[in-house]
């Protein structure tokens, strides 16, 4: 044969792409093309709501707006129609337009309709059967659209959509409305079960909020898990409910929907396992009631329909003709209301779509969007009667606040083997303890909320809320009434989990942490809700940034005083990468080290050279009285007091003492052996003359929780103090993740509540005594329920009078 002519045969044909081994006769955006081939979540969209839905320049309008919603949900949107005969997934703005302008002679196209368009070049919306089609083609598994086709009324008329036919044939899930309210919605359903497609139905919030408060408790407890049984149970209770689907318009149709979806990860599991474990070819129809705000009243449509239909039967409208005519008929007599639910509900959908996808696309183990929308709770709780005691209702959002937390939110899940000794590269029996909502930074605001529930605490994190630990993150915030202004959904990451491992008698002995999500929070976001609500306090953890905390120091400004909470050994030491000011312009109220985070802090500190700074760092270290006489007095009290012994061999003081002029007040946490404080006062003469110098007591016999105390005097009245609290006893041991953070979480609700409170912690005179010894004892018993409860933050710590 000759060459030029085998060429040209082999030349592929224009506009053709190739995707997941499938050859695609059409255009694909690059964008499009990217999502899909890294498993990242795409939501197609059909364009007959464009060509034929809704009147120029409102179709255009909508359009435009429905492909926003998908992206600030963390998808990207692949609007399908004919541009000129060429299929096209990913339409572009210009194309959009052509779509859309009303002097353009748009077709209608279903998959009937597809050789004829692409042989005449012609322009046009596809329906959801054509939709399907080609969005299958390009890889994509999710589209979200306004109301299904089905079984026209009449059922002698024999007319049936060919959305069906091809939900029949087609794997790709379909998020709607439910049929067309001017459908045979009970003959669709058959049908659909039929050709062997699952329908369920979304239950949303109003209809959770029907459920007895109780059942909700219980349902929320259960969905923390992933048990067979509990699985079953909620299966079970959802049956029982007999959920209806909603028919376009209306909520509820009145014919019983097969299955419920109460989340999006419920959705997209039934797509993964149907289509990519059991290779099932079949489509998939989520139904989603329209929003409670815009639905119509199912008596009032039902009689626009007869009358609609009517008036098609005398004027002998069938076929493909009869859905835009009476679609037509019902705007006209609901007087643009049905419109305008449809383009409500068309929008919602499109966010349930791209929930969907992102939950999906992590099944996959995709590459997700990296969009940063500022998360918006939808979860608004009606009133319900709790224990008999009267209405009370779940706080989401607040005015005014004390106190922000800056840091990590994790779906904790707690092991405990039963050897004293985990046993490396092998497995270890035990049992899942307690799985749940923890983090440091949700445990420490979630503890001060428990300890004060009058004085709302904001906590600022980020997780996912299409994925099922961001679900239930957001639902445990809103059980325990806490603010989720400070919350931010970053599709592009996993909501954080922590997974830890403890030894037969409850003691820490290994952990993984994921928290990356934690350090991609948006400066720009916290920066927002520092400024909208000017706590006092803003505490802020170490799992997040560097970037961000330094943003938070630079935004302290003398008006703002910080609490600094560690975490870890390993994460700790970024605190010395700051550029940080020293005493008295040190805007750290407190920071709550561990002994071995307290090393990590000094030798990041060494190593960034800030012991280096003579004129300002050695000056406030050389003016606050740490001079020879006074480690002598340690060193000679160390023969009564094997813990001060203890801490010179370790270097504990030491590392303290350096880090002062940076942290002016150091809460030292040494488990067993209690709470150590060393810290700067302002009055280092009133301190010294309450203090003896001999047996380290107040010399007027007050009552005090600390064993020993030391005053070092400095110059201009400054100096150091020195002061241990011995651990309260524990009865039991269940859990130790939790105590630090609950002692950080009353320490946090006391400063923040109480200048009072704030001026004692640095004062050891007669008047703050009574609030700073009650501020520490309170404190040390928070911490003693978290360590004897299941839970990390346990539900018994209570403000102390």
């Amino acid at each position: 044969m000759n060459r030029g002519i085998l060429l040209k045969l082999c030349k592929p044909a224009p506009n053709r792409s190739v995707l997941y081994g499938r050859r695609f006769f059409g255009h694909v955006s690059e964008e499009v093309r990217q999502a899909v081939s890294e498993n990242s979540p795409v939501v197609a969209l059909e364009s007959t709501i464009i060509t034929h839905g809704l009147p120029y320049p409102e179709n255009l309008e909508m359009a435009k707006s429905v492909e926003s919603i998908i992206r600030e949900s963390g998808a990207i949107p692949a609007t399908i129609g004919f541009v000129k005969g060429v299929p096209t997934v990913g339409v572009s703005d210009d194309d959009l337009i052509l779509l859309g302008q009303p002097e353009v002679h748009n077709v209608k196209i279903s998959r009937r309709d597809i050789p004829n368009v692409m042989a005449r070049k012609l322009t046009g919306g596809t329906t959801i059967a054509s939709t399907m089609m080609l969005a299958n083609n390009a890889g994509i598994d999710i589209f979200s659209t306004g109301g299904l086709g089905g079984v026209s009324r009449p059922w002698s008329l024999f007319d049936v959509s060919a959305d069906l036919e091809e939900l029949g044939q087609t794997p790709v899930a379909v998020v709607c409305s439910g049929p067309k309210s001017i459908l045979d919605i009970q003959r669709t359903m058959e049908y659909l079960e039929t050709k062997g497609v699952p329908v369920s139905t979304y239950i949303d919030e109003a209809m959770k909020q029907k459920i007895p408060y109780e059942r909700q408790q219980r349902l929320n407890k259960l969905s923390e898990s992933t048990s067979e049984k509990d699985l079953n149970e909620i299966n079970h209770f959802w049956e029982l409910q007999q959920i209806n689907v909603p028919g376009f318009y209306v909520r509820d149709s009145g014919v019983r929907s097969p299955f419920v979806w109460e989340n999006p990860e419920v959705a997209a599991n039934m797509i993964f396992y149907g289509k990519y474990n059991m290779n099932m070819k079949n489509g998939y129809v989520f139904c989603a009631p329209a929003p409670l705000d815009v639905a119509l009243e199912k008596s009032v449509m039902d009689k626009v329909i007869d009358e609609a239909l009517y008036i098609a039967d005398e004027k002998n409208i069938n076929g493909k003709n009869l859905t835009p005519f009476l679609l037509k008929t019902l705007y006209e007599k609901t007087y643009g209301e049905s419109a305008k639910c449809n383009v409500e509900f068309v929008k919602n959908n499109a966010r349930l779509g791209a929930k969907i996808a992102n939950a999906l696309s992590l099944l996959k183990g995709g590459k997700r969007s990296q969009a940063q929308p500022i998360f918006e709770p939808k979860i608004k709780r009606e009133k319900v009667e709790i224990g008999g005691k009267g209405p009370e209702e779940n706080v989401q959002t607040t005015d005014k606040v004390n106190a922000v937390v800056v840091g990590s939110v994790a779906l904790d899940t707690m092991c405990q083997i039963k050897n004293k000794k985990l046993l490396l590269k092998d497995s270890n029996p035990g049992k899942i303890v307690q799985s749940g909502v923890g983090g440091v930074g949700f445990n420490v605001a979630y503890a001060a909320t428990v300890y004060d529930p009058s004085s709302p605490i904001i906590l600022i994190t980020a997780i996912n809320e299409t994925d099922h630990a961001g679900l239930v993150v957001l639902q445990k915030l809103c059980n325990a009434s806490m603010p989720v202004d400070g919350l931010v959904s970053l599709p592009g990451c996993s909501t954080a989990q922590y997974i830890s491992m403890h030894d037969s008698v409850g003691n820490l002995a290994i952990a993984c942490a994921d928290m990356e999500i934690v350090e991609h929070i948006p400066i720009d976001h916290v920066t927002k809700v520092i400024r909208k609500y000017e706590p006092k306090i803003v505490l802020f953890d170490a799992n997040i940034s560097t970037e961000l905390m330094q943003s938070i120091l630079n935004q302290a400004n003398g008006n703002l005083n910080l609490i600094f909470e560690p975490t870890s050994g390993v994460k700790c030491s970024k605190i010395g990468q700051l550029d940080l000011p020293v005493f008295p312009l040190s805007p750290f109220e407190l920071v709550t080290p561990t002994v071995e985070e307290l090393s990590v802090i000094f030798e990041a500190f060494s190593q960034q050279g800030k012991f280096d700074d003579i004129d300002n760092w050695f000056s406030v270290l050389d003016s606050i009285g740490i001079d020879s006489e006074f480690r002598e007095r340690l060193t000679q009290a160390s023969h009564k007091y094997p813990l001060i012994e203890q801490y010179l061999v370790k270097g504990v003081f030491q590392q303290a003492f350096q880090l002062l002029p940076y942290f002016p007040v150091l809460l030292i946490k040494d488990g067993a052996n209690g709470l150590m404080l060393i810290e700067i006062t302002k009055e280092a003469k009133e301190a010294a003359e309450n203090v003896s110098k001999y047996n380290y007591k107040f010399v007027d016999g007050r009552p005090t929780g600390s064993d020993f105390v030391f005053v070092g005097e400095g110059r201009h009245n400054l100096g150091v103090i020195v002061q241990h609290f011995p651990a309260h006893h524990a009865d039991e041991i269940v859990n130790v993740t939790g105590a630090g953070d609950c002692l950080a979480g009353c320490l946090l609700s006391e400063l923040s509540s109480n200048n009072s409170t704030s001026e004692a912690l640095r004062s050891l005179s007669i008047n703050s005594h009574n609030l700073r010894e009650m501020m520490f004892h309170n404190a040390q018993e928070c911490a003693i329920s978290s360590i004897q409860s299941p839970e990390a933050v346990s539900p018994q710590i209570r403000s102390r009078e």
